[in-house]
């Protein structure tokens, strides 16, 4: 996985809009991304599991009730 750096670079994009974009993606289950320090612990999920249903956390049962 690229570094932040790497990514700011290759994409042209400022570090908070990458981050946004890796937080949507983590959001929609194409990855997980547990310890955000670092790109490096971004973990890509595969198709397949992509359909396994993911446990909520704390915030999640009042969220869904407020944006839905």
């Amino acid at each position: 996985m690229p570094t932040m750096n790497e990514l700011e670079v290759k994409t042209g994009r400022r570090v908070e809009d990458i981050r946004t974009g890796l937080l949507a993606l983590e959001q929609d289950n194409y990855i997980t991304w547990e310890d955000k320090s670092d790109t490096r612990h971004i973990v890509i999920i595969e198709g397949w599991e992509r359909g396994q249903i993911k446990p909520m956390s704390a915030g999640d049962a009042s969220r869904y009730f407020t944006e839905h």
